[in-house]
């Protein structure tokens, strides 16, 4: 008998559905898990949306499915991202005290509080920052080199606030519902020094509205 599907795991689906009612979003699906296949990839960008014990060509479809939704979402500039130093590597999962203590390290304007226990929570922990901070958000627009054609950046102001911290392993499919559900992400991959934070833009300019809503009440 089958395990039962998690949230984000039947997301992915939905995606899958939705990419291959598309033509054109199927080619693209189909070249993704044609690099993944060939290591055609660059790895610490791929961890920092998806990371798994097994190689991306062993992903199932609708995890490759819902990578596409968050590498499109950057590339299309509806999703913004903060690169922020620790200074070391994460740990093994298990190892939460290790891994607290290394984030220690994270850089001064933000603070990383890892659950101890997690006991299945949604996310290992919680990340945040008090002041407003610059984010980089991909006009849409590509520029076009002699390396070939890459997204040109913009810069964003960001108002305080916080987003799930996941350490380690966790699938696309997690993040992409963090997106959505939680307004971002904070994906610190294994062998990766650095957690990047990613936030919908939309989600952000909601809450921003709210903000202004309830200072002028």
């Amino acid at each position: 008998m089958s395990s039962a599907r998690t949230l984000h795991e039947e997301i992915a689906e939905l995606t899958l559905d939705n990419i291959l009612s598309n033509a054109q979003a199927a080619a693209v699906l189909a070249e993704w898990r044609r690099r993944f296949k060939e290591d055609e990839f660059d790895p610490r960008a791929v961890a920092r949306i998806g990371q798994s014990q097994r190689h991306p060509q062993y992903w199932p479809l609708e995890q490759v499915a819902a990578f596409l939704q968050v590498h499109a979402g950057l590339m299309a500039g509806l999703y913004a991202h903060v690169e922020v130093s620790v200074g070391s590597t994460p740990g093994p999962d298990a190892d939460r005290v290790g891994n607290a203590a290394r984030l220690l390290g994270v850089h001064r304007l933000f603070r990383a509080r890892l659950d101890m226990s997690q006991n299945g929570a949604d996310y290992d922990g919680w990340f945040s920052w008090d002041n407003f901070i610059e984010a980089n958000r991909s006009s849409g627009l590509g520029l076009v080199t002699s390396c070939g054609t890459s997204p040109v950046n913009m810069g964003l102001t960001v108002a305080p606030g916080g987003v799930p911290l996941e350490v380690g392993t966790t699938k696309a499919s997690r993040t992409y519902m963090h997106l959505h559900q939680d307004g971002g992400v904070a994906r610190w991959a294994y062998d990766d020094a650095r957690i990047l934070v990613l936030l919908n833009v939309e989600r952000m300019k909601l809450r921003t509205a709210r903000t202004k809503r309830m200072a002028a009440a």
